[in-house]
C-alpha cells in the first residue's frame, strides 16, 4: 500500500516537444503523481457501469481508422469540440465488445486508448485526470512522464491540435 506524503504534489509537470504546422513548440502538461495502473481487461470501460453512462466520442480520425476494419454503421453524428461522432452501444456496451474483448482493439478510438485517463486544456497547459474507479488502478507499474507524454502526443495528433 502506498501512502501519499503531505508535501508530495498531486501532479507532476511534464514537457512535450511537438511539431504543429512545421513549427516546433514545447507543450507543458501535468500528469498525476504515483499512479500505478495496468489494463486488466475487465471491460468495465467498454460500457455503462452502475449509474455511469459511458460515452465514447469519436474524432474524424477515429472514424476513418475504425472504418479500415470494414465496420459500418457504428456511430451517430455528434458535434462537440474535436468530436464528430459517438459510438453506438448495444445493451449499454460498445457494439465492438465481445466475450473475448474488443473486436477492433488495435484500431480503437482515442477515448478508449486514454481510459482511465482524460485530458483537459487549462489555459496554455494540458492536465491529465484519472478515473479512480478503474479496477486496473493500483495494478502494474508506476506510470511516469514518458507514459503521459506519449499519450498526450497521440491525443494531439488524433485531434489535429
Amino acid at each position: 500500500m502506498k501512502v501519499r506524503l503531505l508535501d508530495e504534489p498531486a501532479h507532476y509537470l511534464g514537457h512535450l516537444n511537438f511539431s504543429r504546422d512545421g513549427v516546433e513548440e514545447e507543450i507543458e502538461f501535468y500528469y498525476p503523481s504515483n499512479v500505478d495502473w495496468e489494463c486488466i481487461h475487465c471491460k468495465a470501460c467498454c460500457g455503462d457501469v452502475g449509474n455511469r453512462v459511458r460515452m465514447i466520442l469519436l474524432t474524424d480520425k477515429d472514424i476513418e481508422m475504425i472504418e479500415e476494419t470494414g465496420a459500418e454503421d457504428f456511430y451517430e453524428n455528434w458535434d462537440e469540440d474535436s468530436f464528430v461522432g459517438i459510438m453506438k452501444k448495444k445493451n449499454g456496451k460498445c457494439i465492438f465488445l465481445t466475450d473475448d474483448g474488443c473486436k477492433i482493439y488495435d484500431k480503437r478510438a482515442l477515448l478508449c486508448r486514454m481510459y482511465p485517463f482524460w485530458l483537459e486544456k487549462q489555459g496554455e497547459v494540458f492536465v491529465f485526470g484519472v478515473n479512480h474507479d478503474c479496477p486496473g488502478k493500483g495494478q502494474g507499474e508506476s506510470l511516469d512522464e514518458e507514459f503521459f507524454r506519449g499519450l498526450l502526443e497521440y491525443a494531439l495528433k488524433q485531434m489535429d491540435y
